[in-house]
């Protein structure tokens, strides 16, 4: 599930020196090396079905549909409910990753590269229809469609048709040789194509939360109700492929919008989950008799977001001035304690393509007075810029359930006024901010993104993304647009590397984003569940084969 490219939501928290070192390891935390934090399955035990687990969310769900919705709190439910047809591992900071079968129990790639062959396994949909090499096709007819406008269409670029030999043989047909064709089929979820394909195509993005439709699952869990701004719950999918699985017999997702809240919550035991523990609060999930903190790299960074058509940061010197005012270094030090680190380049460190040689801008104030300078503004008897008689004062938003977010704006906003810059910080809810940033209606924000496993990058930085999609910044440059369409499609990774070292230099210089932290992820969980494994695709990785012993369960 590499796809999503949504906001990250990880909190802060506290003291300096922690950042420059491992904090010791507490017997309550679970911590992966890597990518995967895993815990042991208690000596002797066997899974066994039954129980619950009570879920947050953070934001309401924008839309059950996968292919008509931006939001990250939605994308973990559907993963629950439609199936893919593989599962990707987590190993892509050694290389491209790798699959094993889910719905599809093979795949042959074509001796000439441009097709894969792709076989399903005999299995159906929660209401007893079989699941298909027609709903496969179906689903992705949808991805590709213009009306659907799929945020991240461009995942299918390549796929140019999916040919049905039989109800469960499909070969994809590739209009490039490319190394991500396994990858690119399994992002596309498979939806139900009798009952999505009811409803037409150029009527998707009006149709509205699609909550009849959701409700026939092929995933481990299927839908069985949704109170808007309250919760979600979602049952065991009886049909799910996986004889005896999933051992829980209920999740419930409680909308949380406020972090302190989920704290409160996971602390009193009324939730079981966690996903965005703020480091200054490790030590309460610590000293929770009840939970476990599991910890491991996420595909995450922090930044500060430039919109580059709009003034005043429609200038690459203003916006590099901004970099050199802000205090990365003391932004990690003081709110991460140990469990992020600062941000250079924009793949982030853990990737193969990576650039080593830019390092992260150095904080300066006296660099970025002079660059402010350079680009015509001067400063006035009250100690603030200004141009053409108007004042450097500008909004900067963020999402209104992070309080990271919120702390690193206050820290941004005190930095920027001590070299003459004048800002308000202005909260809003993740929704709406996600409709005004593809709008490009906003002059600075500071967001994240989970990054895509495979190095792309057409979501974010291609002029093409800049309608509707990703590239929120408006970065446009035509040297970016050919590495990237050059770059993506290369085999030799070796040959495509020093492309992405050249864009990472000129997405550098330019600074449509300031960089700011790449986290670790802190989730806390009840104790009480084994055959736990998370990691950086999917906390509920393996959601599927949690298990409750019986003695421990919340309603026995």
């Amino acid at each position: 599930m590499r796809r999503a490219l949504f906001f990250v939501l990880v909190l802060a928290g506290l003291p300096l020196l922690a950042a420059r070192a491992e904090r010791p390891v507490h017997p309550d935390e679970v911590r992966g090396p890597s990518t995967v934090a895993a815990k042991p399955q208690s000596p002797g035990a066997e899974p066994v079905r039954g129980g619950m687990a009570v879920l947050c969310l953070l934001g309401e769900m924008d839309s059950l549909n996968p292919f008509t919705s931006s939001s990250g709190a939605a994308s973990e439910i559907h993963d629950l409910i439609y199936p893919r047809l593989f599962i990707e591992e987590a190993d892509y900071p050694q290389g491209p990753p790798t699959f094993t079968p889910n719905i599809a129990e093979s795949a042959t790639p074509g001796a000439d590269g441009y097709t894969l062959l792709v076989k399903l396994r005999e299995c159906t949909w929660s209401d007893g229809e079989p699941i298909t090499a027609e709903d496969v096709r179906f689903s992705w007819q949808a991805a590709k469609h213009p009306d659907v406008a799929w945020v991240s269409a461009s995942i299918v670029d390549f796929i140019e048709d999916i040919e049905i030999q039989d109800p469960r043989t499909f070969t994809v047909k590739y209009s490039q040789k490319y190394p991500y064709q396994q990858m690119d089929v399994n992002d596309v979820q498979i939806l139900p194509k009798h009952r999505f394909g009811k409803v037409p195509f150029e009527q998707w993005q009006t149709h509205g939360k699609w909550l009849e439709q959701a409700r026939v699952a092929g995933g481990p869990f299927l839908l069985e109700s949704m109170r808007p701004n309250e919760e979600v719950t979602l049952v065991r999918n009886p049909a799910y492929w996986k004889k005896g699985q999933p051992y829980l017999d209920k999740l419930i997702f409680r909308i949380i919008p406020d972090q302190r809240t989920q704290l409160t919550s996971v602390l009193a035991g009324d939730v079981d989950c966690m996903q965005g523990v703020t480091p200054k609060d490790v030590d309460k999930i610590l000293d929770a008799e009840h939970l476990e903190l599991y910890t491991y790299m996420t595909r995450t960074f922090g930044y500060v977001g430039w919109n580059c058509k709009r003034w005043p940061f429609d200038d690459a010197k203003v916006r590099r001035a901004m970099s050199h005012a802000i205090d990365v270094e003391d932004i990690v030090e003081s709110l991460f304690r140990g469990y992020a680190k600062v941000a250079g380049p924009q793949i982030i460190s853990s990737f193969w393509a990576s650039n080593p040689d830019i390092e992260p801008v150095e904080f300066d104030p006296d660099r970025a007075e002079q660059l402010l300078q350079e680009a015509g503004w001067s400063k006035g008897s009250d100690g603030l810029f200004a141009k053409d008689g108007k004042p450097f004062h500008f909004t900067l938003l963020t999402s209104s359930e992070n309080a990271l977010r919120q702390r690193i704006c206050l820290m941004i906003q005190a930095n920027l006024k001590e070299v003459g810059v004048g800002s308000d910080i202005r909260p809003m809810e993740s929704n709406q901010m996600s409709t005004q940033l593809k709008q490009h209606e906003f002059q600075g924000y500071v967001g994240g993104w989970y990054v895509a496993t495979k190095v792309d990058l057409k979501p974010i930085w291609h002029s093409t993304s800049v309608d509707g999609r990703f590239n929120y910044v408006n970065f446009q440059d035509t040297r970016v647009d050919e590495i990237i369409d050059t770059a993506r499609i290369m085999f030799d990774f070796e040959a495509a590397r020093p492309l992405w070292f050249e864009l990472q230099e000129i997405l550098d210089e330019a600074q449509p984003y300031t960089m700011l932290y790449e986290p670790r992820a802190l989730v806390a969980l009840h104790k009480r569940f084994q055959g736990v494994e998370m990691n950086a695709l999917r906390v509920y990785a393996n959601i599927d084969e949690w298990w409750v012993p019986p003695d421990q369960r919340r309603f026995k």
